[in-house]
């Protein structure tokens, strides 16, 4: 994967995150972090940490960026004429917190792929922040649409990052304290934002 990969993706991501807001059917995928561990599933192992971190920042400042303006975009089209306006307060929020992901899923992803202890331990935590979200988002009726997206990222994360039948079992013994873990991660943005905007 190169740099312009993980810009595209995110930006790609971000669309779709859009779209989904305002569409009954795939509504649920635009409050899920689902989407964006697949895409750094997808642009970020095999990078070096500092690379890694780069294209994972990039990947999702691009997808914040185009989550916020692509809501825009499709309020103007559902919505002719109604007044509608970036909150520039939340998008340089979601920014910051973009970066500080970033650098983080930089270090995580980038050595999935890897038969060692990092890399499997890698493979585990990134497979643990999607049952996180699972977990997270127990009390909707999300549906299938999220189950299936749940999987299809399942299927990503754990096709980039096994390389044996005895990395699949050293995998799946981490994988309950990952996805502990995993909760408490994917849960802590909607906190924060809670405490500084609510």
């Amino acid at each position: 994967m190169s740099d312009a990969a993980a810009l595209l993706g995110g930006l790609a991501t971000g669309a779709l995150g859009a779209y989904a807001y305002y569409s009954p059917a795939l509504r649920p995928l635009a409050h899920a972090f689902t989407l964006w561990i697949a895409l750094l599933a997808a642009v970020v192992p095999g990078a070096r940490d500092g690379r890694a971190i780069l294209r994972a920042a990039v990947a999702l400042a691009a997808a914040v960026v185009a989550f916020y303006y692509g809501k825009d975009v499709m309020y103007g089209i559902r919505y002719p004429g109604m007044p509608y306006s970036v909150n520039l307060e939340q998008l340089a929020l979601w920014l910051v917190l973009a970066a500080l992901a970033g650098t983080a899923a930089g270090l995580v992803f980038g050595p999935i792929g890897r038969e060692d202890v990092r890399g499997t331990v890698s493979t585990a935590l990134a497979a643990g922040l999607l049952i996180g979200e699972v977990v997270r988002r127990s009390d909707r009726a999300d549906g299938v649409v999220f189950t299936v997206a749940t999987l299809l990222a399942l299927a990503l994360v754990l096709a980039r990052g096994i390389r044996s039948r005895r990395q699949a079992v050293r995998v799946a013994a981490w994988l309950v304290p990952m996805a502990l873990a995993g909760f408490l991660l994917v849960s802590g943005p909607d906190v924060l934002e809670q405490l500084l905007l609510g």
